[in-house]
């Protein structure tokens, strides 16, 4: 048995696992309010703001930051505001999801979210059958289109992410 055989498949190994990190060679925005940062860290100073859709080239990861460039400018930017993808331009919207910033919750899904929160005939039946008294759809129907129609400004949303620590204001 050759020595070097085992160093070989170790190496092969690594190279195997890292291949999906180093193939990831160009990443885009999908969230409005993405920034481009000089530093890992949400309260670095801001290079760019980069609207949606905007093309980055990957030059390297660490931990939840991207290390990027585009246009002539490098940076940071955080791993929840990018996708491997271009977002569809139906995905941007001015709900409280579409305009909340990072989700990409389609108006066809909250229609599917509302079967699983008993707006839907069956669900109806189904609460009879268990003895509860249903309420009438258009109540549940009224009550998430108003929730659905809600809109959280951008610097309320920041403010909400670094009071509790969440997403790119973690650390």
């Amino acid at each position: 048995m050759n020595k070097s055989a085992p160093i070989i498949a170790a190496a092969a190994g690594v190279l195997l696992l890292a291949a999906p990190a180093l193939a990831q060679d160009k990443l885009y925005v999908a969230s409005e309010g993405a920034k481009l940062k000089t530093d890992k860290s949400a309260s670095s100073d801001t290079v760019a703001e980069l609207p949606v859709g905007t093309a980055l080239s990957v030059q390297g990861q660490e931990e939840s930051w991207y290390k990027v460039s585009v246009g002539g400018q490098s940076g940071w930017i955080y791993r929840g505001k990018v996708a491997a993808t271009p977002p569809e331009p139906s995905q941007q919207g001015g709900n409280l999801f579409g305009g909340a910033g990072s989700s990409t919750i389609m108006v066809s899904e909250a229609d599917s979210a509302r079967s699983m929160r008993g707006l839907n005939e069956s669900e109806q039946d189904a609460a009879k059958a268990a003895g509860r008294a249903p309420r009438p759809l258009s109540d549940y129907r009224q009550a998430l289109d108003k929730v659905l129609a809600e809109k959280v400004e951008k610097k309320e949303l920041e403010n909400f992410l670094k009071a509790g620590r969440i997403g790119e204001y973690a650390k």
